[in-house]
């Protein structure tokens, strides 16, 4: 279980929102701006983990990603960050995000200010 941080303004968490969110997808946005998404967030998830020390280790069963969001979107908009954040997992808890790894994923909603990920074990 790990945390990623919001921006700390409104501003800043709106502007996040916007970059981000499931709705700037639709609207069509270029592959090169996609990938360099990606990248960031690839960067965020592994700094977070190494601040927070949560240990590496590889699952050797198939796995369910649970997310807790706090964000101004409603929470099928919020598919964009666990796309992101389940790739950025890939290789260092499952080896990928196929359903021979991932078997579950469940986005949820609480007050606080950050996004929980948390990797359970299916079996």
């Amino acid at each position: 279980m790990f945390k990623i941080d919001y921006p700390p303004t409104k501003a800043g968490k709106t502007a996040w929102n916007r970059r981000y969110g499931l709705n700037a997808y639709y609207a069509g946005k270029h592959w090169a701006v996609r990938q360099k998404d990606a990248e960031y967030w690839h960067k965020l998830v592994r700094s977070e983990l190494l601040k927070q020390n949560v240990p590496i280790s590889m699952f050797n069963v198939p796995v369910g990603v649970k997310l807790w969001f706090n964000d101004r979107l409603d929470i099928d908009n919020d598919s964009t960050y666990a796309k992101l954040i389940i790739d950025s997992l890939k290789g260092l808890f499952f080896e990928d995000d196929s359903k021979k790894y991932v078997q579950r994923l469940e986005l949820n909603c609480h007050d606080e200010d950050y996004i929980l990920v948390a990797i359970e074990r299916m079996k």
